[in-house]
C-alpha cells in the first residue's frame, strides 16, 4: 500500500507560537480516539518508517527520522523520599500529562526569578507521587552514581556500546530503547558504508548516534531545584543531523539528541489516531499554504485608498508580485505578502546599501531606513537584488544591492495574516494537499 493510500494515522504540528496552540491541534487531529504523541510513539514509528535517505531530508514529506518531535513523554528531577537526588522519566502519565498541567510546570516560579519560556517546576509532593508510582509506571534513575560515573555527564556524544548501558538513555526513550538503538547503529553504519567507505565485514565500528542532554538553564549537574520543587520538562527528540567534531572520530556522527524541553524551544508536537502508527505526517504550514493558496486567501481589506508605503516586494511562486506585511527595527525581512501589486516600474538602477545592523549568521538583517537612504525620490516599493555580501568593514560589515519602483496595489483585498491562517486548523487542513482519512 502506498503512502498516497495509507490512513494518516499521525501528523505534527509546528506552531510559531509553542506549545499550546501545537499541542490543541495535535489534539484537534488525534480527536476523542487518539492521543497526543510521547516519545514511545516516536520510537515505534521510526523503528517501522525507516529513512527515505541517509543522506539528507525530504522537507516536504520527512520520514520520523527527519524531523524533530517534542511529546508528552515528561522528565523531572528532584529529591527522593530518602533524600537522595533522582530522575523521573514518565511517558504519557503524570502531572505533565495534559495542557494544563504542562502550562502550570512551566509558569511555576518558585524563586520569581524565571518566565513561562524557561524551565519547568513541580512541587515535592507530585514528585514523590510519581517515586511512589501513584500515576502509573515511571522510569528512576539515581542521579549521583550516575553523575559520578561518566567523566562528561549529559555533554558527551554516547556510542552505541555505551548507550546500551546508558539508564538515563534507557529511560528516556522507554521500553523499547535497546530495540531502537539497534536500528540507529544499523543505520548509521550503512550511511558510513556509502558515504565514507566502511567495509561493511567490519562488525568492530562502534559509531556515535545518540546524546542525552540537560536543560540548558537548569543544568542538572550544576543546579538543585529549590526547596519544595523538583525541575519538571517535557522531553523533545531530534532529527538526524551530521554532526562533526575530533570527539566522534574522522567521520561525522549520524546522531541525534534526546533533550529536556524548554518553553521558549520551537515546538513540533503531533497527535495520534487509532491504528499502527508509521509515517508521522507533516502538519499543515501557514507560510507555505499563504504562497501555494493566495486566491483563495484574499479578504476585504475594508481600506477606502492604498497605504503610501515604502513597501518591501516579494514574489509569489507564481511570479505575481506582492508587497510584505511591514517589518519594525533592523531585523530579517518578513516575506508574509500582504496586497498584490497590480503595476510596477522600475525607478533607477540597482544600487548598494551597507548595514551594520546584522551579525554573523546566515539571515541578513537590516533597517528599512538603510535601503531608502540610496534610492531616488519617488519610489514607494523596493526590493532586495541577488545575495548579500560581506564588505572587510568593521561599521557597514555587509552589504546587498536593492531596487526602487514605483507600483499601485489592489487595496481592497489583503491576504489573510499568516499568524492567523496558523491558529484555524480547520482551513488549514482544508488547504493541506496531503488529505488527511
Amino acid at each position: 500500500m502506498s503512502d498516497r493510500t495509507k490512513k494518516t494515522t499521525a501528523m505534527g504540528f509546528f506552531h510559531m507560537n509553542g506549545f499550546v496552540p501545537s499541542y490543541r491541534q495535535a489534539t484537534q487531529f488525534a480527536r476523542e480516539i487518539g492521543h497526543v504523541g510521547s516519545m514511545l510513539d516516536v520510537i515505534d514509528a521510526r523503528l517501522v518508517t525507516p529513512p527515505d535517505s541517509l543522506k539528507g531530508h525530504y522537507p516536504n514529506n520527512p520520514s520520523p527520522w527527519d524531523q524533530y518531535y517534542t511529546t508528552m513523554s515528561a522528565e523531572y528531577v528532584g529529591m527522593s523520599t530518602s533524600g537522595v537526588k533522582i530522575l523521573i522519566v514518565a511517558h504519557g502519565v503524570g502531572p505533565m500529562s495534559n495542557e494544563k498541567g504542562v502550562i502550570d510546570a512551566y509558569k511555576l516560579d518558585p524563586g520569581g526569578e524565571r518566565e513561562l519560556r524557561g524551565s519547568g517546576r513541580i512541587t515535592t509532593e507530585e514528585f514523590h507521587k510519581l517515586e511512589s508510582f501513584h500515576y502509573g509506571p515511571v522510569s528512576i534513575v539515581e542521579l549521583t552514581p550516575y553523575m559520578e560515573e561518566r567523566k562528561y555527564p549529559f555533554i558527551s556524544m554516547l556510542q552505541v556500546s555505551t548507550a546500551m548501558l546508558d539508564p538515563i538513555i534507557e529511560a528516556r526513550l522507554g521500553s523499547r530503547a535497546a530495540e531502537y538503538l539497534q536500528e540507529h547503529k544499523r543505520l548509521a553504519l550503512q550511511f558510513h558504508q556509502e558515504e565514507h567507505g566502511l567495509d561493511p565485514e567490519d562488525d568492530q565500528y562502534d559509531p556515535f548516534i545518540i546524546k542525552a542532554d540537560s536543560p540548558s538553564n537548569c543544568s542538572y549537574v550544576h543546579r538543585d531545584p529549590e526547596d519544595g520543587y523538583a525541575f519538571a520538562h517535557l522531553l523533545s527528540i531530534g532529527q538526524i543531523s551530521h554532526a562533526s567534531s575530533n570527539d566522534y572520530g574522522k567521520w561525522p556522527a549520524w546522531s541525534c539528541d534526546v533533550s529536556p524541553h524548554g518553553w521558549g524551544d520551537g515546538t513540533r508536537m503531533f497527535g495520534v489516531r487509532e491504528g499502527e502508527i508509521s509515517r508521522i505526517a507533516k502538519g499543515p504550514d501557514a507560510s507555505k499554504l499563504l504562497l501555494q493558496h493566495w486566491r483563495e486567501l484574499m479578504q476585504d481589506s475594508r481600506l477606502s485608498e492604498a497605504p503610501e508605503g515604502p513597501f518591501v516586494l516579494m514574489q509569489m511562486p507564481d511570479e505575481t508580485w506582492f508587497t510584505q506585511t511591514e517589518k519594525q527595527g533592523a531585523r530579517v525581512d518578513t516575506y508574509e505578502p500582504e496586497f498584490e501589486v497590480v503595476s510596477m516600474e522600475k525607478v533607477g538602477k540597482p544600487t548598494k546599501f551597507y548595514t551594520e545592523s546584522n551579525y554573523p549568521v546566515p539571515i541578513f538583517r537590516y533597517d528599512r531606513r538603510e535601503a531608502l537612504a540610496v534610492l531616488p525620490e519617488g519610489i514607494n516599493a523596493y526590493a532586495l537584488v541577488g545575495e548579500p555580501s560581506r564588505t572587510d568593514s568593521s561599521d557597514n560589515p555587509e552589504t546587498c544591492l536593492v531596487q526602487g519602483y514605483r507600483i499601485t496595489i489592489n487595496h481592497k483585498q489583503r491576504l489573510i495574516n499568516k499568524k492567523v491562517l496558523a491558529d484555524d486548523f480547520d482551513h488549514m487542513m482544508g488547504l493541506q494537499a496531503t488529505k488527511v482519512t
